[in-house]
Order: C-alpha cells, then sequence, then structure tokens
C-alpha cells in the first residue's frame, strides 16, 4: 500500500476533460463536485456509490476513490491511503487504461453487490398478490433479476470453463431459492455461481462442490465421462469473497463434503 499524501495535484484542463469522459463513458454520468484535487461523480440512474477521480504526479499517476463499502471490498486493484472523507478507499494505476478498467468494474460491482438487486427485484414485484399464479410470476421475476446481477459479477463466463455464451450460462444459486431465509438471500450475487450448463446441473445434484479456496470437490460416484467433461484436472480455482464461503459451507454440508 503506497501513500496519496502531498501527490494529488490540481488537474490540468486536458486531463480534467479525460477525467469526465474516463467518468461519462463508465455510467458516472453526474458530475458531484471537487474538492482537495479530487472530482466527484455519481451515476445519473439508480447504480449506488460515488467515485472520485484524481491524478498525481505530473499526470502519470492516477486516482479512484469509491464510497461503495462492496466496491471497496472486491475491486482487485492496488490500495493507497489516506483516501477522501466519506469514501470507503482509494487504489492508484499507473496509467489510464487501467483506471478505465477498474472504473468498469467500478460500474459492474455497484450494480450487483447487496442490496440494488433486491431492491429493483422489491420494485418490480410491488404489485403482486399472493395467488398461486403470482407467487410463480414473483419467482420468474426473481430468477430474472439473480441471473442479470451474475452475468454482471462474473463477466458474463463462467469461472471455470471460460464460457461466455449467454445460452450455455446457468445463474447457480448456493442456496436454492426456496431453502433461502429472505429474499435478501435470494437476490444476493454472493449466493450463486455463474456456471457453465453442465456444471450447474453437477453443482445442484451436489455432485460437486467447491472448498474455501475456490478449489472444485467431486464426489466418488462420478464416471469417468463425467469427470472428463467437466474437465477435472487443472481448473482454476475460483475466485471467492467471504460471503461466498459462507454460502458454500452450507452447499458443502448439505452434501456431505466436509
Amino acid at each position: 500500500m503506497v501513500s496519496t499524501q502531498s501527490r494529488i495535484r490540481v488537474i490540468p484542463a486536458g486531463l480534467r476533460s479525460e477525467l469526465k469522459e474516463a467518468a461519462f463513458n463508465h455510467g458516472y454520468r453526474s458530475e458531484n463536485g471537487e474538492a482537495d484535487g479530487w472530482l466527484y461523480f455519481r451515476s445519473d440512474i439508480n447504480v449506488p456509490g460515488e467515485i472520485g477521480l484524481a491524478v498525481g504526479e505530473g499526470g502519470n499517476v492516477w486516482f479512484l476513490s469509491v464510497g461503495h463499502p462492496g466496491v471497496a471490498a472486491e475491486l482487485n486493484a492496488p490500495t493507497t491511503v489516506p483516501f477522501p472523507q466519506g469514501m470507503r478507499a482509494a487504489f492508484e494505476f499507473s496509467d489510464q487504461s487501467a483506471l478505465r478498467d477498474a472504473l468498469h468494474r467500478t460500474y459492474v460491482l455497484s450494480s450487483t453487490l447487496p442490496t440494488l438487486p433486491l431492491h429493483e427485484f422489491e420494485a418490480a414485484v410491488a404489485g403482486l398478490g399472493d395467488t398461486e399464479a403470482e407467487r410463480l410470476t414473483r419467482v420468474r421475476i426473481g430468477q430474472d433479476h439473480f441471473r442479470r446481477a451474475l452475468l454482471g459479477y462474473w463477466n458474463s463466463r463462467c469461472p471455470l470453463t471460460g464460457i461466455s455464451e449467454p445460452e450455455l450460462l446457468r445463474a447457480s444459486h448456493i442456496v436454492p431459492w426456496a431453502v433461502c431465509e429472505s429474499d435478501a438471500e435470494r437476490l444476493d450475487v454472493h449466493n450463486g455461481l455463474l456456471l457453465a450448463a453442465h456444471w450447474d446441473a453437477a453443482f445442484d445434484a451436489g455432485l460437486v462442490s467447491f472448498s474455501e479456496t475456490g478449489q472444485a470437490l467431486f464426489k466418488p460416484q462420478l464416471g469417468v465421462e463425467a469427470l472428463i467433461a467437466l474437465r477435472h484436472r487443472d481448473l482454476a480455482d475460483v475466485p471467492l469473497t467471504a460471503e461466498h464461503r459462507r454460502y458454500l459451507c452450507w452447499h458443502r454440508r448439505r452434501y456431505s463434503f466436509d
């Protein structure tokens, strides 16, 4: 971790335009003021969280600060201190391309992490009653929202196989919809993995699971052909957060992996 102290510079006009363009192109289209060398932006729709952009050391260093606690915890970038008051973290980049990639990921995470998918779901089902047909509609709407959130969170790609064709991807609940204790759990992006269809089937049946480190686990009754289809050797570990691990602990216990 490196320090931003005395490194933030007054932003030259040309770089100011570039920062505004970068924010605009990645979903942060509402300017929200300027202070101490930071330009602040918000989404002009309902994506939560303010961001700040700054420049240091002759325009060769770029800074991003984020106000969304989930993004602060999950954005995979070099952190820097201190960060502006009211923000949760700041990150440093050696070139503008890396900054733009981080802005894109920040917007995606802000769109998918709790509680935005839950709020959007609640708004979508607010007018539904409690008939059987309406309950089924509620489930369908919820699963559609959950799938969209997982596609964003996992960059529309199965982390195990690399498959990115949407038709071949499934939004796999770790704790199933019917078993969840609340809509907050049902719509929690950490309660899901974006898996290729055959992996989803195996996971849903309890034939595979994942360890605390994201390593794939296989039940001994799986045949050679199934293991080959699942590419059981040389798989990358699935990147997991603490919340993923909490849900996966339930899955391993449910299917006797632990």
